[in-house]
């Protein structure tokens, strides 16, 4: 049975709707008569979040420093629209999101050097905590992995590529992405002359955000061939944990597996696809593949927090041999 979906996701599905409208008309067509009402569209939405936000904080269900963020977006935009802006004025509002900016980064910095490498420790998982003063849990969470991919990609190509391996089962050996790592680079100015033949017609400001994406793209894969590097599975007596980088994790007690085995030939890939349906998928092309049975469903932590619980798991390991003998199957 359909959930119905609750007036919090309604107003902010409404909300990057008409912010996505009005980013493109401003790029696309900066003097459309319609943008002034969807900017004041936008303003009032958020104006009814931030009131929302301040009744749950009043009443004791939010921490205040959860109102700063949409406060300081809020006060941006009227900035923006309102007419008779002092440069006092726009000097104090520039502060106050480089301030806030600042804080962020400096809490990320933080939780970054005081993570350890067990997996209750994971980088991601501090800087999420962190940030949930803030923004809500899943959007906390979603920043600090963007932020920890980010960084690992800088790390590799550092010199972070020499750095030993941790212990455990590997799934990144014979991954096809890391075949595919030295020729990433080349979309960038691929990218370049792609967009001055076919889009040159395009804003000056789209061109730059599309050559902005291509680059994050690039450092997007690069984290998440290091995170594969750096994350491998492990079994231990009591407990089996298992990794798809930063991306997805399963932990598992070694009583709740009831059989692990490959993953059994398809006729096509519809029956694959449909093979695979329902279970927690920590694959990577290139692998063998082994899929375990469980006695209950358990969730997975993914991009934005759990998932749904399920009973079977799909997993990459370049030595399946040894991971099945670990596990005793």
């Amino acid at each position: 049975m359909a959930r119905t979906p609750r007036p919090t996701a309604l107003l902010w599905g409404a909300f990057l709707a008409l912010s996505v409208t009005a980013a493109f008309l401003r790029l696309r067509s900066p003097g459309h008569p319609v943008l002034p009402w969807l900017t004041g569209t936008l303003l009032g939405l958020l104006a009814l979040r931030l009131a929302a936000m301040a009744v749950d904080w009043r009443r004791g269900r939010l921490p205040g420093t959860r109102l700063l963020l949409p406060a300081v977006l809020l006060a941006e935009g009227l900035g923006l629209v309102l007419p008779g802006a002092t440069p006092a004025a726009l000097r104090i509002r520039m502060g106050t999101a480089l301030v806030l900016e600042s804080l962020l980064l400096v809490l990320a910095v933080r939780a970054l050097r005081q993570a350890g490498t067990s997996a209750e420790g994971w980088p991601e998982d501090r800087i999420a905590g962190a940030f949930e003063a803030f923004v809500p849990p899943r959007a906390a969470r979603l920043m600090a992995l963007e932020l920890v991919m980010l960084g690992g990609a800088i790390r590799f190509l550092l010199g972070g590529f020499r750095d030993p391996l941790p212990a455990g089962f590997s799934l990144h050996r014979e991954a096809f992405l890391g075949s595919f790592l030295p020729v990433l680079p080349l979309l960038i100015p691929g990218d370049v002359l792609l967009l001055r033949v076919l889009f040159s017609g395009l804003p000056v400001g789209l061109r730059w955000l599309l050559h902005l994406s291509t680059v994050y793209a690039v450092l997007w894969l690069f984290g998440l061939w290091a995170g594969l590097r750096r994350r491998p599975h492990r079994v231990t007596d009591e407990a089996v944990e298992l990794n798809l980088g930063p991306v997805k994790s399963v932990r598992l007690r070694r009583d709740q597996i009831l059989a692990v085995a490959p993953l059994p030939e398809f006729e096509d890939d519809w029956a694959r696809h449909r093979h695979l349906r329902g279970l927690h998928r920590l694959t990577t092309p290139g692998p063998a593949v082994l899929e375990l049975r469980l006695r209950e469903a358990v969730p997975a932590l993914g991009l934005v927090g759990p998932t749904a619980p399920r009973d079977r798991v799909a997993v990459s390991v370049d030595d399946p041999a040894a991971f099945l003998a670990a596990l005793g199957a």
